[in-house]
């Protein structure tokens, strides 16, 4: 590449500008600016209140909409981790109407115990040691024990 190669300037030239004409009043149109930026900025804070306070109630919707869903969970003998590991709230939420879906959380708690290995809890009070001692007292008459000697007494 050669080194000595003339470019043209490409700072463009200067112009001069004329001034625009100064018997505009400027007083009235900075006071009626100000006044529109004045309002601009009420609504404009007045939309970050309206949005805030939206987030704060969506927020607030879905920890109850959370909530019931592992309500449900525990219902049904299934830790909610369990759960959100297989299905999401958007899955669980009727969209609509925006309540839990108990057909959908059935579905997830039953796709939660296939996937993660979750047994089944029996129905009825879980005794411990239920089949190992026997159900009937050893039987002891009563008649002959009343008179024997007492030294075969118990």
């Amino acid at each position: 590449m050669p080194e000595n190669i003339d470019t043209p300037d490409l700072e463009a030239p200067t112009a001069e500008t004329p001034e625009a004409d100064d018997t505009t009043d400027t007083d009235d149109t900075t006071e009626e600016s100000s006044a529109r930026n004045s309002e601009a900025a009420k609504y404009r804070t007045q939309r970050n209140q309206a949005r805030a306070e939206r987030d704060a109630l969506a927020a607030r919707v879905e920890a109850l909409q959370r909530a019931a869903v592992e309500d449900l969970c525990k219902a049904a003998h299934v830790t909610p981790k369990a759960l959100w590991t297989v299905a999401e709230l958007g899955d669980l939420v009727d969209q609509e109407t925006g309540t839990v879906d108990r057909t959908a959380v059935t579905k997830a708690i039953t796709k939660a115990r296939e996937e993660l290995g979750i047994a089944t809890v029996g129905k009825g009070a879980h005794v411990p040691n239920a089949g190992k001692m026997p159900t009937t007292p050893p039987a002891t008459d009563r008649w002959s024990d009343a008179f024997a000697p007492k030294n075969r007494r118990r």
